[in-house]
């Protein structure tokens, strides 16, 4: 995939008490590639995707 094809996303995982716990970029060409990357990290109990100002979709950890 090439830069131009791709759009930058950041990803914000807290754990339960939403004290942030990383701040991750992800390169994808998608939502749905961004969200299935940010799913792979499992990081946190709960994670937010974001694409610039656009809240994407908020995840849950199947741990938590």
């Amino acid at each position: 995939m090439s830069d131009l094809q791709s759009k930058l996303y950041r990803a914000y995982c807290y754990d339960s008490v939403r004290k942030d716990l990383s701040n991750d970029i992800i390169r994808a060409a998608s939502d749905e590639e961004a969200i299935a990357k940010a799913n792979a990290a499992n990081c946190g109990t709960k994670c937010e995707l974001w694409e610039g100002n656009r809240l994407v979709m908020q995840l849950e950890s199947r741990a938590a």
